[in-house]
């Protein structure tokens, strides 16, 4: 059973917003009946339920962010993707991440699985792509996670600016050095001071950049940053630290259509097993 346990921690008030293209998936209403009936029996009566339909997931996350802002008594804002489903007694438990187990967390989110076979979650500690974590692991800063359940206190919404969430357009490290490299010297007399220190950083770094696969024109093929890691990217350049807490688990609704093909690789898949059963290779 999940636990609902009354909070016995200060919870302050706050939104949760629904983000949808326009419909939801039935699983997740069921998910979200079943998690407010859960704070309502917790004594949890503080927080704003709201659905945030836009056709541009970026549109409709900055407007749950305006929304918040609007209300002077909201401090957190938990966004939850239309497509997600998750335990009765995951927004207390996050919430209760957010406020009793890591009151210096900027940001919680929940252990999110992306669509397609592999389900990688998003979590990124510190490598540059989605890592393979399983839930259980606990509580783990991340530089980057998905927003699909997603908690932000208010403080970091005030201190950076609208638009929070947008897509990066991706460039070469390169490239970035070399803006960088231009910028200072445009500000410091016609030279990069990061340049020629005792450490060689600037050097270091710049020779990570060259040797980089992205450097090659004919190799490199631009990736682009999602609205959610893109956001991530800016929290943790202004200081702010985001976490996981692993023992969230949400599901990613998919849909998959199946023709006559399936029906192919599947009756192909049963042969092969019975060729294995009787001890042929193939």
């Amino acid at each position: 059973m999940p636990n609902e346990q009354p909070p016995q921690i200060s919870i302050p008030a706050g939104h949760v917003t629904i983000t949808t293209y326009g419909s939801l998936r039935m699983e997740m209403v069921q998910s979200l009946m079943d998690a407010r009936a859960t704070c309502d029996r917790t004594g949890l009566h503080n927080v704003a339920w709201n659905f945030l339909p836009g056709t541009l997931i970026e549109k409709a996350r900055n407007e749950a962010v305006r929304a918040l802002l609007r209300d002077p008594n909201a401090q957190w804002l938990l966004q939850i993707d239309g497509d997600m489903t998750f335990a009765p007694d995951s927004v207390i438990r996050i919430l209760q991440t957010a406020y009793g187990e890591m009151p210096h967390a900027d940001a919680v989110g929940a252990y999110c699985p992306l669509r397609g076979e592999l389900a990688l979650p998003t979590l990124d500690t510190g490598s540059g792509t989605w890592e393979s974590i399983f839930p259980g692991s606990g509580i783990l800063e991340v530089i980057r996670t998905g927003a699909a359940f997603l908690l932000v206190k208010r403080h970091v919404f005030e201190n950076l600016r609208d638009p929070w969430f947008r897509m990066r357009v991706p460039a070469r490290p390169l490239d970035f050095l070399a803006e960088v490299d231009n910028f200072a010297r445009c500000k410091f007399d016609g030279r990069n001071p990061f340049r020629g220190m005792p450490g060689q950083e600037w050097e270091r770094l710049e020779k990570c950049a060259i040797d980089d696969p992205s450097s090659a024109p004919e190799t490199f093929v631009p990736a682009e940053v999602g609205e959610d890691s893109g956001w991530c990217d800016r929290m943790r350049n202004a200081g702010f630290r985001i976490f996981v807490n692993t023992d969230i688990v949400t599901g990613h609704v998919d849909t998959k259509i199946t023709s006559w093909q399936t029906h192919k690789e599947a009756i192909a898949k049963i042969q092969q097993q019975q060729r294995y059963v009787v001890g042929l290779g193939a």
